[in-house]
């Protein structure tokens, strides 16, 4: 099968070429190693090497990556990307577009499929509605006609799926292709020597997380119960990682280690630092409906971990309530917290690889007939 994969360069503050990073990644590689011809053509919206590379893993499965810069002139840079993404579909005669990452490339996925009868599967690995992109003119009415009509539509988790049959009038046949995570990157290691490579402190509790470190995805719930009163976590530290905002204030405290951006190899090393991992979140158009990525990651280090009660990880937890937190309650969070210290449980869940995602995609692939 001949796939071509549409999709921005960027997302989660990774670069899915530079980093060799998450699902923009991952699925498509799996669907080399599959045996079938994949070519991936993306849109950086940072100035990054342009033109063609082809990347190999050591079993000599190939997938073949496309890069357009967006540039200062964003016009320019998108129609580029829509005549580079033109040329290829012509030359290549793809059985199926894969469009990722946000609603521009659902949109085109869906419509250079009908120019060139093949097949469309469109990607929602979040909640798109809650995108900038989602309120440009017109292009909420075309990402819907585009979401409800493809061929196939691969969701990241139930909730999504289940909105999208019911808000969109789809039809057609919708997976749930949730997550994954690369058990030989993220894996159990010795917390002392983690600590020693990262210059985190030996001889304290620590609690923490890595990923956007944004108020309304409900990071600020750390960094308000490390400001509370001192009988509610004492002798507790948090480690964090990763961006962050204007608006989202970290306090300066010695009882916070602000490791900043880290680099995605370390962010195994800082989960397996901790004593207790966090998956925040927040109730909203967004968390509703996200799947966290941090949560299988998190599992795949065996650390003890407490989670927002909110979303798709509230099913994934049902038979672990203990496990969750009021997204809102810093009493709540602070409730789990101790008792998941005390306890340190590792829920017994199965961990997807991205393998295992691949085959469901290519599974869904071969379920879509084309339009006639």
């Amino acid at each position: 099968m001949r796939v071509v994969v549409l999709t921005k360069r960027q997302y989660t503050n990774r670069d899915v070429i530079d980093d060799r990073y998450g699902r923009l990644w991952e699925i498509p590689l799996g669907l080399a190693r599959e045996g079938h011809e994949v070519t991936c053509v993306c849109l950086s919206y940072r100035k990054k090497g342009a033109g063609q590379e082809t990347y190999e893993d050591a079993q000599g499965h190939a997938i073949r990556w496309i890069s357009v810069n967006l540039g200062s002139f964003l016009v320019f840079g998108f129609f580029k990307y829509l005549y580079v993404a033109n040329k290829i579909i012509r030359e290549e005669s793809p059985d199926v577009i894969w469009s990722c990452s946000d609603t521009f490339y659902n949109v085109l996925g869906y419509y250079f499929a009908r120019l060139y009868k093949c097949r469309s599967v469109a990607d929602l690995y979040d909640n798109f509605e809650s995108f900038a992109s989602y309120r440009v003119p017109g292009l909420r009415a075309l990402f819907r006609k585009a979401v409800r009509d493809s061929d196939g539509v691969s969701c990241v988790g139930e909730r999504l799926r289940n909105h999208v049959v019911a808000a969109y009038g789809r039809e057609k046949p919708t997976s749930v292709i949730t997550n994954a995570v690369d058990t030989s990157v993220f894996r159990s290691m010795d917390k002392a020597r983690c600590r020693e490579r990262l210059g985190l402190p030996q001889d304290i509790v620590l609690v923490g997380s890595a990923g956007a470190m944004h108020s309304y995805r409900g990071a600020d719930i750390m960094f308000r119960a490390s400001t509370g009163s001192p009988t509610e976590l004492t002798d507790v530290h948090f480690a964090i990682a990763g961006s962050r905002p204007a608006g989202t204030p970290i306090p300066q405290t010695d009882t916070i280690h602000d490791l900043g951006l880290l680099p995605f190899a370390e962010v195994p090393m800082l989960l397996n630092s901790l004593d207790l991992a966090v998956v925040y979140n927040r109730k909203s158009s967004f968390g509703e409906f996200c799947f966290p990525q941090k949560f299988y990651e998190i599992l795949s280090c065996r650390v003890p971990m407490v989670a927002a009660d909110v979303g798709e990880i509230s099913l994934l937890l049902k038979d672990y309530p203990h496990l969750l937190y009021d997204d809102e309650d810093v009493g709540s969070f602070v409730s789990a917290t101790k008792r998941q210290l005390e306890h340190r449980q590792l829920p017994e869940l199965d961990i997807p690889t991205w393998h295992d995602q691949a085959l469901l995609l290519q599974q869904l692939m071969d379920s879509t007939p084309a339009e006639s």
